[in-house]
């Protein structure tokens, strides 16, 4: 079965949030092994400061081992069937085990991150950093459920 941890800084603020977080949680568990790592958001400095050190903890909790997917404004956008066989593609070829990287709300410094690493954007729209995890799960929910033929997605 695929492993798929979610590496993001800071909790849900928002009880929607957490709540729609936990709810796709449970619809992925027939599809993949979920865990959640969340890093402490930096809480001193300025913005850049804040960014330089929420990457560095970020970069630090990367295992080379996995297939790494930072969702940021500037990654590649995909449609839910493309990133459907573009997982299934990967996943066939080895990929087994995957991080996807949610930054905190001042972002991350993406140059900092190894060039092995996609870059992902959900939206063309400016999205708060709480939402891009709802969003993420329930599209990586929405990808599996394509894969399979599943009547989720309505095409």
């Amino acid at each position: 079965m695929i492993r798929i941890r979610l590496l993001w800084v800071g909790k849900a603020q928002e009880r929607y949030v957490e709540s729609g977080v936990e709810h796709f949680l449970r619809k992925l568990r027939p599809y993949a092994r979920i865990e959640c790592e969340t890093l402490k958001p930096v809480k001193s400095g300025n913005l850049e400061q804040h960014r330089a050190q929420e990457t560095g903890g970020l970069l630090a909790r990367l295992d080379p081992a996995e297939r790494t997917v930072l969702l940021d404004e500037r990654g590649e956008c995909r449609s839910s069937e493309n990133l459907a066989r573009w997982l299934e593609q990967e996943t066939v070829q080895g990929a087994s085990r995957w991080t996807f990287v949610v930054g905190g709300a001042y972002g991350v410094e993406q140059e900092r991150f190894p060039n092995t690493v996609q870059t992902l954007r959900l939206s063309d729209l400016t999205m708060n950093h709480q939402l891009v995890r709802l969003v993420l799960l329930e599209q990586l929910y929405r990808a599996f459920t394509i894969q399979r033929g599943e009547p989720y997605h309505h095409a």
